[in-house]
């Protein structure tokens, strides 16, 4: 610990705001705020920092102190927040999981209002907002039911304004027309309302009105329109066996879990929307400050400008500058967002159900990166690797005959994908369909160029035969990188050309391929690799294709 960093810890202002610790090289290694910033810092002088066993790890490294004065403990807030954006210090938390979950929006102000996936909320569109939704498979799922339930538009904008007749779920029964004018707003709407009914969880008054309809219609002999409000309602009755209802919790709250092992943390949040417990989402990163700062940095983070808000947030430990957090909150959101610790009822099961999340997401994710690790260790025996295997790059080339010839490449990083190091490659020079010369081509590229790819790979994953895993392993002794590992997949072909599916794996200087049981775990590992590398291809190959046939002549 260098302690000439606080020698002059008296020094400091006894104002509201935000420090900054530097490291010999001036590199940000911490920031935090305070509402007194003397006696937060001062704390860091007392025998074992301020009582944390983590903080000792960090003052070691820490050479100088500074100090930004706010006016409030609210700007301090937010100066923190826009602190560890821009720097990124390797002692805050960072979350590793920085996607936009989707979530459903229907506007009512629209001519014929109808449900889209998007992923950021606009404040004051006066659209309905349902979500967040962690599985963007189930949310489809989701909106496949509410087609099948209510007949709503589901054109594209672009196509809905230049229909001119109705489109094929029209004809199915499930779309009311309204692209061509089959239906007038007033008769349109009422499905709109009963939608959103459905979505809020109204499922009783909507089965209620239903089953008077139904009566109804079949008093009127119209077995055929009674039958379908019958399968709407069995369908409904399906849906309210999967929806879990919490008591006594009414409106929109987030309720926040908190695990810690070590120095990783696992914050689990679960949505309670109109009652009902709608979804939850996990995340995982590295704290060695203690659990109350690292929560308090925690918010501000995950609920963005865009976030969708609840008016009600549980925590569960008190966080300093709480009343500072509510008020961010609430002018980020436009409406009251309030911050509780809740102590009985309730709202404190909640917070314990959402604890338990959190450490079920934690088991669950240390056992993946024991997989991975037992997975990469076999992948590392069987290519007679130097090390484990953590980075992979998967190639594939995607052409029609040799034209429009396009390479991709895809980077997983301990079993997962990691899209900001995917790459596109458009080749050029290369007259018909050579694949071999394509695929040098690329790798070539990848390993000539000076652009930065986030480290060199512990392996690469070729998509095809001998043929290529040969113009690859050309490609990379070429580029002085020969020292890569690299092996090809490729499922195996009769003599007429026709596709057995029994995966190969090629290996350099050997002569036959290993053949993996179909089920392996490493296998599938290897499939999934090479099957994301093609279809990044594939859909760029698509998108390369679109792009000239529209182009101007």
């Amino acid at each position: 610990m260098t302690m000439d960093a606080f020698a002059d810890w008296k020094l400091f202002p006894r104002d509201p705001g935000v420090y900054l610790m530097h490291d010999t090289r001036g590199k940000v290694l911490y920031v935090g705020k305070a509402k007194d910033l003397r006696a937060r810092l001062y704390s860091y002088t007392l025998p074992g920092g301020d009582g944390r066993p983590q903080i000792p790890l960090l003052l070691r490294r820490v050479s100088s102190v500074r100090c930004i004065v706010t006016s409030t403990e609210k700007e301090a807030l937010l100066l923190e927040n826009t602190l560890i954006k821009q720097h990124r210090p390797p002692f805050n938390v960072e979350l590793r999981d920085d996607k936009e979950y989707l979530l459903l929006r229907i506007d009512p102000a629209e001519t014929y209002p109808r449900f889209e996936l998007v992923r950021r909320v606009v404040k004051a569109d006066g659209a309905i907002y349902f979500g967040p939704f962690s599985s963007a498979r189930g949310i489809r799922e989701t909106l496949r039911s509410i087609h099948r339930l209510f007949p709503l538009c589901s054109c594209s904008r672009k196509k809905f304004g230049s229909r001119t007749r109705p489109c094929l779920n029209y004809q199915m029964g499930r779309c009311l027309g309204g692209c061509a004018g089959m239906v007038t707003r007033d008769g349109y709407m009422p499905v709109v309302q009963n939608a959103i009914r459905f979505m809020r969880g109204d499922y009783r008054e909507l089965l209620k009105d239903w089953k008077i309809q139904m009566a109804a219609l079949a008093s009127e002999l119209c077995f055929e329109e009674a039958a379908a409000l019958r399968d709407r309602i069995d369908l409904i009755a399906i849906t309210m066996v999967r929806q879990r209802v919490v008591r006594a919790v009414p409106g929109d709250v987030d309720a926040l879990g908190w695990h810690r092992a070590g120095d990783e943390v696992t914050v689990a949040i679960l949505h309670i929307r109109d009652g009902r417990l709608s979804d939850a989402h996990s995340f995982h990163f590295d704290s060695v400050v203690e659990d109350t700062e690292s929560l308090a940095s925690f918010l501000p983070m995950h609920y963005s400008e865009e976030a969708f808000f609840p008016g009600e947030l549980l925590l569960p430990m008190v966080i300093q500058g709480a009343e500072a957090l509510e008020s961010v909150l609430s002018d980020r959101a436009g409406h009251t967002v309030s911050v509780r610790i809740p102590q009985k009822g309730e709202r404190v099961r909640l917070i314990e159900l959402a604890g338990r999340n959190a450490a079920e997401a934690h088991r669950m994710r240390k056992e993946k990166a024991a997989s991975y690790e037992r997975i990469s260790a076999k992948l590392s025996e069987m290519c007679d690797l130097p090390r484990l295997p953590i980075r992979i790059e998967g190639f594939d080339i995607s052409n029609i005959s040799g034209t429009e010839a396009v390479g991709s490449m895809v980077t997983f990083i301990g079993g997962k994908a990691v899209k900001k190091y995917y790459r596109k490659f458009t080749i050029r020079g290369i007259e018909g369909q050579n694949d071999f010369a394509m695929m040098e081509q690329v790798v070539r590229r990848r390993f000539g160029h000076d652009e930065d790819f986030g480290g060199m790979p512990d392996l690469l994953l070729i998509d095809g035969g001998k043929g290529q895993l040969g113009a690859a392993l050309a490609a990379m002794e070429d580029a002085g990188c020969g020292s890569v590992p690299a092996i090809s997949l490729a499922k195996e072909r009769n003599r007429e050309g026709e596709t057995i599916f029994v995966e190969r794996v090629f290996l350099p200087g050997r002569k036959n391929p290993v053949i993996l049981p179909k089920n392996d775990p490493l296998l599938l590992l290897l499939m999934r690799i090479r099957d994301e590398a093609h279809r990044f291809a594939v859909s760029f190959h698509r998108a390369s294709r679109t792009k000239k046939a529209f182009a101007p002549k």
